[in-house]
């Protein structure tokens, strides 16, 4: 059973994900209007499965997400979700704000891209460390050695800020 606070939040998703559906619509007029020859990858294969000059199926794409996150049953599923939701609402925000795409050279984006994919992955495999480092800590502290504990949570904290810093990466990235 979902908490107010979930319900909250899930209605604010939906409204941003709304402000989104408008202001894509506006931005896909615009370039019908203009006969602009829009590029078919405003953001990395990592991010959005969607390849289209189309704003609105980004949109579309991260509505069906959170579609996908509120059916999830398991918590990893749903933090799994939830992280990848955050990180397209986050670049729909920035690419969608300047109400214009992001015009850049093929090869300047196909680097970009290769790097935030890479970005996100290394935050995946971060990730998994951190569910390890946290079962080896759980593991310590059921044996009562204190020492073995500390070392655990040494390795858990610094596994946690290495996740912190990826994570500001990729938020610099999404920012531009």
């Amino acid at each position: 059973m979902r908490s107010i606070n979930d319900l909250t939040s899930i209605q604010h998703i939906e409204r941003l994900l709304n402000e989104f559906s408008e202001q894509a619509q506006h931005i896909d007029e615009q370039n019908r209007r203009q006969s602009k020859k829009v590029t078919e990858q405003w953001f990395s294969l990592s991010l959005f499965h969607t390849r289209s000059s189309i704003a609105g199926d980004y949109v579309e794409e991260t509505k069906r997400l959170l579609a996908q996150l509120l059916a999830a049953k398991r918590e990893e599923s749903q933090r799994f979700l939830a992280e990848k939701l955050s990180a397209q609402i986050e670049a729909l925000a920035t690419a969608l704000r300047s109400g214009k795409l992001p015009e850049q050279t093929e090869e300047q984006r196909e680097t970009r891209a290769s790097h935030y994919q890479q970005l996100h992955e290394k935050l995946v495999t971060y990730r998994d460390y951190e569910r390890r480092l946290t079962e080896n800590l759980t593991q310590a502290q059921s044996t009562g050695s204190q020492e073995a504990v500390q070392v655990a949570q040494k390795r858990l904290n610094r596994c946690q800020m290495a996740i912190v810093q990826l994570e500001r990466q990729i938020q610099h990235h999404d920012e531009g």
